[in-house]
């Protein structure tokens, strides 16, 4: 029996330093991982952290692409990841600042399609102004003509333009996502016409707004989500030389605001669906700096009813700023490029914060040299300044940023 139990007692002992032998020599092991193994381990967990942005709709995916490619070039570090850090964000949820970007008037003369076919699009804007327009989230503008080689004149009509549809790369190389239809120039050679530049349009992956097929389609916003947050951008006219060129149920054409009722109903619609609701409108009297009363007595009822932002265009000069109700509203951007017209003008960057902020800063700009090359105002103190007369209750600061009057 004492034998038994001496070998029971040397088997367990024999056996404690199989266990611990095992388990030094497994730690020795860890130690000596290849660096080649750490370096495949941490580029699949940076692979991991990407795959789900590719689970997004190809429309949110293009509109985030800075924040994906800012994940990209960022070394993935664990520690920061952690759930100690922060909650993830909800589906849905603001997860940065997205910038609209917003252009006046363009119609593109002999000069600009001249320079365009010899030097291509930097000889429409300099990589500075190209980088501003390129670079945000959305770009749009104030089309100011039809693409289109069919149709006639509008009879009677001192100023009719149309573009051949080939030039809509201009457009696309400019870095435009939506243009707004609604304006006294759509229709000047007709309903062919128009309808050329919805196709045009849509081929070319630009969306419009103020115009369409019908009514149904003219009225509709362009629906857009960027970094979370969601716009529902509306294009309205209240310049039109006929009746006949309102779109209706069985028409192609534009959305009017002459009548606010179905816009300001519309808006109301929007608001309560969309975080962010903006107006994009053709209004006021050419060549005159100052709004008329009915720009005002509009773009507030557009606030009352829940747009966030009035950006207004058509008089072909710079008009001054107003907050109503804490709302900014632009009454006019002027010619931005628009036939042979050179002269100081503005793009103007709508940033809205995942916080609900928004900031407004002008990039003053103007068209200069024989191919009236769009570029960046150096010392627009003096613009600034003008502008800041010209408003109602708001003022440019010295770095560009619309801001209520103190």
């Amino acid at each position: 029996m004492k034998h038994l139990v001496s070998g029971l007692k040397i088997g367990f002992l024999v056996g404690v330093l199989l266990v611990g032998g095992y388990l030094l020599l497994l730690r020795a092991n860890t130690f000596t991982t290849k660096p080649e193994e750490t370096a495949e381990i941490a580029e699949n967990e940076e692979i991991s952290a990407v795959e789900p942005e590719e689970t997004e709709t190809a429309e949110n995916t293009e509109e985030t692409i800075s924040e994906v490619e800012n994940t990209d070039s960022e070394e993935v570090d664990e520690d920061e990841n952690t759930e100690e850090e922060g909650e993830p964000l909800e589906e849905g949820e603001p997860s940065d600042t997205a910038t609209l970007a917003f252009a006046g008037d363009v119609l593109f003369s002999d000069i600009y399609l001249n320079a365009y076919d010899s030097s291509g699009i930097v000889a429409i804007a300099d990589t500075e102004m190209l980088s501003h327009m390129q670079n945000a989230n959305l770009f749009l503008l104030n089309e100011e003509f039809p693409f289109s080689l069919r149709g006639e004149a509008k009879e009677g009509k001192q100023y009719t333009f149309r573009t051949d549809p080939k030039y809509v790369s201009i457009l696309q190389d400019l870095g435009t996502d939506i243009v707004t239809l609604a304006n006294n120039h759509a229709l000047d050679y007709g309903q062919d016409a128009f309808c050329d530049t919805l196709d045009t349009l849509n081929q070319a992956g630009i969306t419009y707004i103020g115009g369409g097929y019908d009514l149904t389609e003219a009225s509709s916003p362009a629906v857009r989500t960027v970094n979370g947050q969601s716009f529902a951008i509306f294009g309205a006219t209240r310049v039109s030389p006929s009746y006949d060129w309102y779109a209706t149920s069985s028409q192609p054409g534009l959305f009017q605001t002459y009548d606010a009722t179905r816009l300001n109903a519309a808006i109301t619609e929007a608001d309560a669906e969309y975080d962010h609701v903006i107006v994009f409108v053709h209004w006021g009297v050419e060549r005159n700096e100052t709004p008329e009363d009915y720009q005002r007595t509009l773009a507030q009822g557009y606030i009352d009813a829940g747009a966030d932002l009035i950006v207004g265009c058509h008089p072909h000069v710079l008009q001054g700023f107003e907050y109503y109700n804490g709302v900014p509203i632009v009454y006019s951007l002027g010619n931005y490029l628009f036939s042979n017209q050179t002269g100081e003008t503005l793009l103007l960057e709508a940033s809205f914060g995942a916080d609900d902020s928004l900031e407004i800063q002008l990039v003053p700009c103007q068209r200069r040299g024989s191919g009236q090359t769009l570029s960046v105002i150096n010392a627009p103190e003096t613009l600034y300044s003008r502008l800041t007369e010209l408003s109602f209750g708001a003022r440019v600061t010295a770095d560009g940023i619309l801001q209520p009057a103190e």
